[in-house]
């Protein structure tokens, strides 16, 4: 039946408009792909956990008492990840010393406190 009838104008513009809006979001600068931002932290987890472990190793071999320094390296290796993916997570990346306030004074443009220099 519809076959000879032309595409429906207002279904074709619902479609374009999905379309632009699918394609705004993906190109939107402060949108994050979550399964990218997943991998990294899980990335800088196991990283740090590795890196620590390899040189609780070497320790072990060097000084020649083994399992202790791979075993207490391990768990700082465990404890320095996990705390890069909550400042990551919770935006904790500033310098240290460097405080933001939420108020920004009249004579001062910058988001620096007195106490800070």
């Amino acid at each position: 039946m519809s076959e000879g009838r032309p595409p429906d104008p207002l279904a074709r513009l619902g479609e374009e408009i999905d379309k632009a809006r699918a394609e705004r979001v993906r190109r939107q600068p402060g949108v994050v792909d979550r399964s990218a931002l997943q991998q990294g932290l899980g990335i800088e987890l196991v990283v740090a956990i590795a890196v620590a472990t390899g040189l609780g190793w070497a320790i072990d071999r060097w000084l020649g008492t083994r399992p202790w320094g791979m075993i207490v390296l391990f768990f700082l290796g465990v404890a320095a990840g996990m705390l890069n993916v909550y400042s990551a997570v919770t935006g904790i990346s500033g310098p240290v010393g460097y405080r933001r306030s939420d108020k920004v004074d009249a004579g001062s443009k910058s988001g620096w406190d007195d106490e800070d220099y």
